[in-house]
């Protein structure tokens, strides 16, 4: 997993959210190259998008969300 430092991707997320994006589904793949990665998968009415990265601050974020979901 990278680092620390700003993850453009958490801060993507972090905007949709803020939008009224809805989490639909999150994954991890502890097996992918270069390192784990977690995706977060959204909607917004009929639209969809997706967060991908192997951020720690990232993945930190997501089990957060993880939690929320549960």
């Amino acid at each position: 997993m990278a680092g620390w430092g700003d993850d453009p991707e958490l801060e993507r997320l972090r905007e949709l959210l803020a939008d009224g994006w809805e989490v639909a589904e999150i994954t991890e793949d502890p097996n992918a190259p270069g390192g784990p990665l977690d995706t977060v998968k959204l909607r917004k009415g009929d639209a969809a998008d997706e967060c991908t990265s192997d951020h720690l601050a990232f993945h930190r974020f997501v089990e957060g969300l993880k939690e929320d979901q549960d």
